[in-house]
C-alpha cells in the first residue's frame, strides 16, 4: 500500500488534515487592570488588536465558482483593517490548513509566497503535520503565537486565519506584543461580512442532457489508489447552469484521474442514468443511445 497514496484528486493522503489527535490549548482573555491585579509581567502582555469574520454559502453547490473564496478575503482585509494594520506589518500568519486550498488562497491574495516564504504562514505546521481537534486547530495556533510574541524583543505582529466547513466560514484575529499605535481599543462590533447574496451564482439544474464544460472535478481512489468513482461538476452549454454528475463508464474514469492533464476547461456531455432515476452520467465522448 502506498504511504501517500492518493485519495481524492488533487490531494494525496500528506495533504489532508489528520484530525484523530488529543490535543488541548486553552486561553485566557482579560483586562490590563486585572492582568496587573494577577502579577502578571507586562513583558508577557499580548494585545488582541481586532478581527473579522465572514462566510460565504454552506451550500458548496451555490459558489460563484471554485478558485476563490470571497469570505477568505473579506475575513482578511476586515481582520487587518479593524486592528490598524497593513498585511506589510504582519511578522507571522497562521493559516488553517485541512486542505493546502486555504493558504493558497490566503497567499494568493495577500500577495506573499507560498513556497520559500519570508514570514511563516504556519506556526503548527499544518493539520497534515500537527494534526487538529476539528475546529479547535486554531487555538493552538493562538497559544504558540502568544509564545512566539512572547519571546521577541520588539515589536511584532502576527494574524491568524480560521477556515470552517468547505470554505464556508472564515475568522482572522491579529495579535500582538504591543497595544494598538491609534490607541483604540479593541472593536466592540461584531459584524458579520456576508458575501454570498451579493455575488451572482449559475442557477442549478437537478437533471439535464447535452453538450457541458467541466467547471471542477474530483475522483475517488480505494486503498491501493485505484480510481473507483468520478465525480464531475459541469456548466451547461445551452443555458449556463450547474449540473453535477458522476462518471459515466470506465473510459472517463481513467480519463478524469490521469493527473497529467488538467481536466478543468474540458468539454464533454451528461445523459441520464438508466438504471438509477435523476442521477447523472458524464463522458467525454458522446454515448449514443441504443
Amino acid at each position: 500500500m502506498p504511504d501517500n497514496k492518493l485519495t481524492l484528486i488533487p490531494d494525496p493522503l500528506l495533504m489532508n488534515a489528520r484530525p484523530f489527535v488529543v490535543l488541548a490549548p486553552a486561553c485566557i482573555v482579560t483586562s490590563t487592570e486585572h492582568a496587573e491585579k494577577l502579577g502578571i509581567p507586562k513583558s508577557k502582555w499580548i494585545y488582541p488588536l481586532g478581527g473579522a469574520w465572514a462566510r460565504d454559502s454552506e451550500d458548496f453547490y451555490n459558489r460563484p465558482n471554485y478558485y476563490s473564496s470571497p469570505a477568505i478575503s473579506q475575513a482578511l482585509d476586515s481582520g487587518l483593517a479593524n486592528s490598524g494594520l497593513t498585511k506589510e506589518a504582519i511578522d507571522m500568519f497562521d493559516f488553517y490548513s485541512c486542505f493546502p486550498i486555504v493558504p493558497k488562497l490566503a497567499c494568493e491574495h495577500l500577495g506573499i509566497p507560498q513556497t520559500n516564504w519570508v514570514k511563516p504562514i504556519t506556526l503548527l505546521g499544518g493539520l497534515t503535520s500537527f494534526g487538529g481537534a476539528g475546529a479547535n486547530y486554531s487555538m493552538h495556533a493562538v497559544a504558540e503565537m502568544v509564545q512566539q510574541l512572547r519571546s521577541a524583543h520588539v515589536r511584532r505582529n502576527g494574524l491568524i486565519l480560521a477556515n470552517g466547513g468547505v470554505l464556508s466560514y472564515e475568522n482572522t484575529v491579529c495579535l500582538s506584543n504591543r497595544p494598538r499605535q491609534d490607541g483604540l481599543p479593541y472593536p466592540q462590533d461584531n459584524a458579520l461580512l456576508e458575501t454570498p447574496a451579493e455575488l451572482p451564482c449559475p442557477p442549478f439544474d437537478e437533471q439535464a442532457e447535452g453538450p457541458v464544460t467541466i467547471e471542477t472535478y474530483t475522483t475517488e481512489h480505494d486503498r491501493n489508489g485505484k480510481p473507483i468513482k468520478g465525480y464531475v461538476v459541469c456548466l451547461l452549454k445551452s443555458n449556463g447552469h450547474r449540473i453535477i454528475a458522476n462518471h459515466a463508464d470506465s473510459a472517463t474514469l481513467q480519463e478524469l484521474s490521469n493527473t497529467t492533464q488538467e481536466q478543468i476547461g474540458r468539454s464533454g456531455f451528461i445523459r441520464q442514468c438508466v438504471d438509477v432515476k435523476g442521477r447523472n452520467l458524464f463522458s467525454f465522448a458522446k454515448i449514443t443511445k441504443l
